[in-house]
């Protein structure tokens, strides 16, 4: 698939391969799909490993330094879950290397459990923005931190151990645990600060068949959201997490592993004092995770990081009004966008705004454009 155009909308029957080329783009962003962490599953049966290539717009991606019109990159995982990456035909030496080269931002079926699901859910989320920050240093960061909790929860297993044995793992926990949650504290801040305006935006341009085809007057009647962010550990803003470790030594050698820390950090989203996701409606909470991610990426272009959107069947999600919604907001942060639907009819010209569109339908794995 060559010279794409701002919109590329691909439809085909299910099973017929087009979420595989959403995953092939996810793939060159963070070498994994977005569909399974376990790469054995998406390498074909009869292969030893999966490559993916491509090449962007060096405009689009301020992480590259390259005076070339179009830079590259090219994705290597095998079943023995080694990874290759390459740009511009340099092996880079880790993939946190790869922050900031070209954040894709996934709306798929999986990504509505963004409200109901786990607080790991929410912390793959926030931390996505914060690793696309070039220099959070937030991939080597995390790694290290979680060394140092196992090291710690095994030493808890055999209990009834001196404080000083846990010392040096408290310390490099501590250490990093500041490190971390300031990144993500500071990524959140901002995601809190344009998330209601866009979610608004949302409401305001759905065209809803109740509504006679006039926009949704839904706007005005939900209740003030409100997003509030958990470090992992009580009083995180004020008690530093050293001090929180001492504290709660008791209880993580009766426990026999660490309760607290940025290994149970969270977003809550509230409507009044009640969790979102216990009172909304369907809609209402698909909305919102649309808000959250349109949110996010909205805060990276602002400090000159563009998203490329990957979604997959949103019409099968969300009413056509809602959709028209999501696409304008789209339109306004002025990404490339990949989307997929069975029928061709569920992606509409007219959502692109006047963008570029180019469209494709997939049969048995084959991609043809269409004119």
């Amino acid at each position: 698939m060559q010279n794409l155009d701002d919109f590329n909308f691909i439809h085909g029957l299910n099973g017929s391969g087009k979420t595989s080329i959403l995953e092939s783009v996810h793939t060159l962003a963070l070498t994994r799909s977005f569909r399974s962490r376990k790469m054995q599953t998406v390498i074909s049966f009869n292969e030893d490993s999966l490559t993916v290539r491509g090449e962007f717009d060096t405009q689009f991606s301020p992480a590259t330094e390259s005076s070339d019109t179009l830079s590259s990159i090219g994705v290597r995982r095998s079943r023995q879950d080694l990874v290759l990456v390459k740009v511009n035909g340099e092996k880079l030496a880790s993939v946190g290397e790869l922050a900031g080269v070209l954040p894709v931002q996934v709306i798929n079926p999986a990504s509505f459990e963004l409200l109901e699901g786990s607080p790991g859910v929410r912390r793959q989320f926030l931390d996505w923005g914060v690793f696309h920050v070039k220099h959070s240093g937030f991939y080597e960061l995390w790694p290290r931190y979680r060394k140092a909790l196992q090291q710690r929860n095994s030493l808890l297993r055999r209990g009834n151990i001196e404080a000083s044995v846990l010392a040096p793992w408290d310390a490099e926990l501590a250490a990093t645990a500041t490190l971390i949650t300031a990144a993500r504290l500071r990524h959140f801040k901002e995601l809190a600060a344009v998330f209601d305006g866009v979610y608004r935006q949302l409401l305001a341009n759905c065209v809803l068949p109740s509504a006679d085809d006039k926009p949704s007057a839904v706007a005005q009647s939900v209740p003030a959201l409100s997003l509030e962010f958990s470090g992992g550990w009580k009083d995180f803003d004020s008690v530093s997490f050293a001090e929180a470790l001492r504290l709660d030594l008791a209880q993580d050698l009766k426990s026999g592993f660490t309760r607290n820390g940025p290994h149970r950090a969270d977003i809550d989203l509230r409507c009044g004092r009640l969790r979102a996701g216990e009172v909304l409606s369907r809609g209402q909470i698909k909305t919102i995770v649309c808000a959250l991610k349109l949110a996010q990426s909205k805060v990276l272009l602002s400090q000159g990081i563009p998203t490329v959107f990957l979604i997959d069947d949103l019409a099968a999600e969300l009413d056509e009004g809602r959709c028209s919604a999501v696409f304008s907001a789209l339109v306004e942060l002025d990404v490339q966008v990949f989307a997929t639907a069975v029928k061709a009819s569920d992606l509409r010209d007219d959502w692109c705004g006047g963008r570029s569109l180019k469209r494709f339908h997939v049969e048995h794995g084959n991609v043809e454009a269409l004119v």
